[in-house]
């Protein structure tokens, strides 16, 4: 499923003088970009977005494009299925409405690239709160910057953003309709925007002027399953004392048994996955026995592989995520949301 996408056109300033003159609307730069609001007026083109390039003579004019609200001519909050009879729908009414602010624009000419693509899934459920403060204290993968933000666990890279949040919580602070606010509430969703689609190309072989090849359901299927597991973790929730009986009937032995427990409120008592890595960085009093001595760059990134490998194997592995359900949730367990998302 897709939430957004962006598509961009590199062209000469002309056409930045054509779109103004077509929109009847005044462009100016500021620190060479500028950003169109509703150009249309309509529901599904959302901005335009120009900018120059630098020592160059050319311009970008990227097109953020909601295809459900374009298809349908109504803001909302689904995710765009992608039938072949959705997708070949979704071409025509793009292309109809860029031809609307003049041929020039058309999509026919093959000159128009892929420049992001938002995949989501999404559920209703009366623990989204819960669920975007477990996941806010999961793992920050490798080159990922985890940044903090009320109701989400948003993380980013140069070429990707991860987004699992409150969809009404979101909605809550915006202009939207108060109907739309209302069917937002309960509203979880996991988000994978990628910034460089040019890698989704390359890795599933489509050609680059044929970037509708993206939008299909089981690739999309296969993104978000792949991230949801590095960002999330698979495993459900579970209460320390819950998660003590799981562990006490695992067949392993008993001091196995003990560094997992002991690993378990490390992370707890750290506060986040994150946090209890930068804990073994520093070397930290409440570092279990095992991963202690970081001293330099090279003895951390042994302690942090032999960390990951160890909650990969006796706790992911058993379905055990390592981020505890606080005592006061009021429920023993609590299920991934890999379990709503993925699970037909």
């Amino acid at each position: 499923m897709i939430d957004t996408f962006e598509i961009a056109l590199i062209t000469g300033y002309s056409a930045v003088n054509l779109l103004s003159r077509e929109l009847e609307k005044e462009i100016s730069f500021r620190n060479n970009f500028t950003k169109l609001s509703n150009p249309l007026g309509q529901p599904g083109v959302r901005a335009i977005n120009i900018t120059r390039l630098k020592n160059s003579m050319k311009c970008s004019i990227a097109i953020e494009i909601n295809p459900t609200e374009l298809l349908e001519e109504t803001a909302s909050i689904k995710l765009f299925h992608c039938s072949q009879e959705n997708v070949e729908a979704l071409r025509k009414e793009l292309n109809e409405s860029l031809e609307s602010i003049h041929p020039y624009f058309s999509l026919t000419d093959g000159e128009w690239i892929l420049s992001r693509i938002d995949y989501a899934m999404q559920f209703y459920t009366p623990h989204v709160e819960l669920y975007t403060t477990l996941e806010s204290k999961g793992p920050i993968p490798y080159r990922y910057e985890g940044l903090q933000k009320s109701g989400s666990t948003y993380k980013k890279c140069k070429s990707s953003r991860i987004n699992a949040y409150n969809k009404g919580n979101q909605l809550s602070k915006s202009n939207s309709p108060a109907s739309l606010k209302e069917k937002a509430k309960g509203l979880y969703r996991f988000e994978y925007q990628c910034l460089k689609p040019k890698y989704l190309l390359d890795k599933y072989k489509i050609d680059h002027r044929e970037w509708f090849g993206l939008f299909k359901e089981d690739i999309s299927l296969a993104v978000l399953k792949a991230h949801h597991e590095r960002h999330i973790k698979v495993g459900d929730y579970y209460t320390y004392d819950e998660a003590v009986k799981l562990i006490m009937e695992m067949k392993k032995q008993r001091r196995t048994k003990e560094k997992v427990l002991e690993v378990l409120r490390f992370i707890e008592v750290s506060g986040s996955y994150f946090k209890a890595l930068q804990a073994i960085k520093n070397d930290a009093e409440s570092v279990p026995k095992p991963y202690k001595g970081a001293n330099s760059k090279v003895s951390f990134d042994i302690l942090k592989d032999k960390f990951n490998e160890f909650i990969r194997e006796h706790l992911c592995k058993s379905g055990i995520n390592p981020i505890l359900l606080p005592s006061d949730s009021n429920m023993p367990f609590l299920p991934n949301t890999s379990a709503k998302l993925f699970t037909v």
